[in-house]
């Protein structure tokens, strides 16, 4: 084969292999685009959630905004061990400060985390079953709003948890239950947050046999003599030596009997004057909303205004309390949920409209002695730091000698 016979067919082989390579390019091409349409068609879950949802606003209702979630993340078929992750871009305010408080793994799951966000947002299982036993129908609202409403609190309650039927059958049995104690027997027997029958059964007969022993102790006691508190006449003062008002401790006699069979509670002197500006005070979980609450060591209940309250129906239930002058007034009930760094306990509460701040706390608040000695430990420390900062920036004296005050004077 001659030389020019060689250099023809090796021309001939790489005008096959640039055709070969233009074809291979174009089907190259061809795949690339057609990946990437089918990208935009099935993008992943990531992506096709920011085509789907939008921001957590203040508008929006929680549960409903959660149930939408959980519909198209359903109707996308989006992995549900990925629904925490895929959530979290797109909540603001409480509800992703509850996201961001859960530890990890509790932040990938997401009925962990649907649950801190509803009781963040004042509807845990507990508020819930509050709500919707204070439910109640109102004419100005149109009916299927109302049924909705009503028809949401209900699935909180009873389905919160995915609870079988015993469970939900439970939980009706002890609400009822529940209301049907006595007032005492009732706030002690709450205290133990009972989520079962036996539990329940269990904690009201602990709560009467500490009633049955605290009544024995009384009988025990011989009886105490309370004299009215000491009111001056206008225009003297009164002797020196004695305190201006009963100890908090005391309970004092009403002026007058009260209808209730019950004794009054000891509701300090917040009725009646504003509470001094050193009062300690500590924020605390009301409803799953923050509120700052006043500590009162003189009160032996909580008290609330109505304002702070986030449903106002009218209590149909009545507390007498007794201020440390005497006076007895009664004040509507209502069963809240109060939570702080001690433990979250479900109490009753008087609901005062002339009470000078949003909540005061009592000492029937379980956690308020240990609310009250962090307060006292944090101060102690404020006021150690403080001195120890005024110490440290204080500046020497200069010292003037007798010839200094020569030097002066002659000039």
């Amino acid at each position: 084969m001659s030389l020019e016979e060689v250099l023809l067919h090796l021309a001939e082989i790489s005008s096959k292999q640039n055709s070969i390579s233009e074809q291979l390019t174009a089907r190259q091409d061809r795949l690339e685009q057609q990946l990437r349409q089918a990208a935009r068609h099935h993008p992943t879950p990531e992506v096709s959630a920011h085509h789907h949802l939008t921001k957590l606003s203040d508008l929006d209702d929680i549960d409903a905004y959660l149930h939408t979630f959980e519909v198209i993340a359903e109707r996308e078929g989006w992995p549900k061990e990925n629904w925490a992750r895929m959530l979290a871009p797109f909540l603001t305010g409480e509800a992703q400060r509850a996201y961001f408080s859960l530890e990890t793994p509790k932040n990938e799951d997401y009925k962990a985390l649907k649950k801190e966000i509803l009781a963040r947002m004042g509807l845990s299982t507990i508020s819930a079953a509050q709500q919707f036993s204070q439910w109640s129908y109102d004419e100005k609202q149109p009916v299927r709003t109302q049924a909705a409403q009503l028809s949401r609190l209900g699935r909180l309650w009873l389905l919160g948890g995915d609870p079988s039927a015993v469970q939900v059958a439970e939980k009706v049995i002890i609400e009822k239950m529940m209301r049907a104690l006595p007032r005492r027997l009732r706030t002690l027997t709450s205290m133990r947050n009972p989520e079962s029958l036996a539990t329940l059964v269990e904690a009201i007969e602990l709560a009467e046999a500490h009633i049955a022993r605290d009544n024995g102790e009384r009988a025990a006691l011989p009886p105490r003599r309370v004299s009215a508190p000491w009111r001056p006449v206008e225009g003297t003062t009164r002797p020196g030596g004695r305190p201006a008002v009963p100890s908090p401790m005391d309970e004092p006699m009403p002026t007058e009997p009260t209808t209730h069979s019950t004794p009054a509670w000891t509701a300090g002197c917040a009725v009646h004057r504003n509470i001094p500006p050193e009062a300690p005070t500590h924020k605390v979980q009301l409803e799953g909303k923050t509120q700052t609450a006043t500590l009162d060591t003189g009160s032996a209940i909580t008290l609330v205004h109505p304002k702070t309250l986030k449903y106002r129906q009218e209590s149909k239930s009545l507390i007498p309390i007794t201020c440390v002058h005497g006076d007895t007034r009664h004040v509507p009930a209502r069963r809240v949920t109060i939570a702080a760094k001690p433990g979250s306990w479900r109490i009753e509460v008087g609901v005062v409209p002339d009470l000078p701040v949003p909540l005061l706390l009592g000492r029937d608040w379980p956690g308020f002695d240990e609310l009250l000695t962090h307060h006292h430990a944090l101060s102690a420390r404020s006021k150690k730091k403080n001195k120890s900062r005024a110490h440290r920036d204080r500046k020497p004296a200069l010292m003037t000698t007798e010839s200094d005050r020569g030097a002066e004077s002659s000039s």
